[in-house]
């Protein structure tokens, strides 16, 4: 949840200061650096799941990487939600690279319309 949160803090900020610098494409880079983190996750995610699944590595169950333990927290670790939370991850780095140039276009659009 730590890094999700954290994650939301960065882009925010990160989105209002382009804005005020005067770029013409602030939620464009917004969802770009969105897109980025998102694929940070899904590898940590995918790692953690992985790991999981190799009994004679682990002495019971665990999380593997820190990122992976910001997102998961400390409670009902399972392989199934090892598995969930990795699939979820996919989704939400799909939806973000696919966000990423329509807001860029659409941002386009509505520049060359004012100007």
């Amino acid at each position: 949840m730590f890094f999700v949160l954290g994650c939301l803090l960065i882009v925010l900020t990160a989105m209002i200061a382009i804005r005020k610098a005067g770029s013409k494409h602030p939620y464009s880079l917004g969802a770009a650096m969105s897109a980025g983190f998102s694929l940070l996750a899904l590898v940590c995610l995918s790692q953690n799941y992985t790991q999981s699944l190799i009994p004679l590595v682990n002495d019971g169950i665990g999380v593997s990487n820190r990122v992976a333990y910001w997102i998961l927290g400390e409670d009902g670790w399972s392989q199934a939600m090892f598995r969930r939370a990795f699939e979820w991850a996919g989704f939400i780095a799909i939806f973000f690279l696919m966000l990423s140039p329509a807001a860029y276009l659409a941002e386009s659009r509505h520049s060359q319309i004012h100007n």
